[in-house]
This record gives C-alpha cells, sequence and structure tokens, in this order.
C-alpha cells in the first residue's frame, strides 16, 4: 500500500486512488475548508492557491513514484501551465499524473466531470 498520510490542514483528503502504475495515476480529492491555503486568501470567496496546486502535485508524485522521488521532490520548472477554474472550499476533484522519468518531468490534471481545473508539467532541472 502507498503512504499517503499527510497533515491534514495541508493536504487534501485523498477519497480514492483511482489508479496508480509505474507511469500514471489518478486520485480522487476532497478540498477541505479548513485547509490553511484558504486563510486569508480571499475571505470572502476563498480559492486554493494555484502555486498550493503545483506543490500538492510534486508532494503525491514523490511518493507514489518514491523511486524518483529525489528529482520529483525538487522539481522547479513548470511547462504549459493553465489555471482554467479555480477550486473552492469543499470542492471534489480527480488529480490525474502522468510520468514521464526520461525527460524527468510529470504532466497534471485537476480536473472534475465537467471542467478541467489546471494542468500542465512540473520539470526538473537535468
Amino acid at each position: 500500500m502507498i503512504d499517503l498520510s499527510y497533515a491534514p490542514t495541508e493536504l487534501p483528503q485523498v477519497l480514492d486512488l483511482v489508479s496508480v502504475d509505474s507511469a500514471s495515476a489518478e486520485l480522487t480529492l476532497q478540498i477541505q475548508p479548513a485547509l490553511v491555503w484558504f486563510q486569508g486568501h480571499f475571505p470572502q470567496t476563498p480559492i486554493l492557491p494555484g502555486v498550493v496546486q503545483l506543490n500538492w502535485v510534486r508532494i503525491v508524485a514523490a511518493r507514489l513514484w518514491q523511486e524518483h522521488a529525489h528529482w520529483l521532490s525538487t522539481a522547479s520548472q513548470l511547462e504549459a501551465i493553465k489555471f482554467q477554474q479555480v477550486i473552492r472550499p469543499g470542492d471534489t476533484v480527480q488529480l490525474h499524473m502522468q510520468l514521464q522519468p526520461d525527460r524527468r518531468r510529470v504532466q497534471f490534471t485537476y480536473f472534475s466531470d465537467a471542467k478541467v481545473f489546471a494542468s500542465g508539467r512540473l520539470v526538473a532541472a537535468l
């Protein structure tokens, strides 16, 4: 079993690990209103900051593919990043990740049945 334990105020609740193999994973995430990232980030209409979404990809990918954690945990370059819809407290979203170890990158998409929230690639320097 993969350890996806986390600090409950910093990472979303993983409702389901839909699929995972050596190159792809899909998780269902519950975005709890108590996450620290919502505090003070537009108090009247809280949204999840994009930088937090990027960091979650890095954290979850490094835990799922531990053999690549040395570069996944430090991936710092971004490619084709698009934030198309905001993620709000209480949302349930899917996170799909595609690992490309030969290119030292992970492609990701946050989505639900009706829309794409964000997508792009995190890349580690060679």
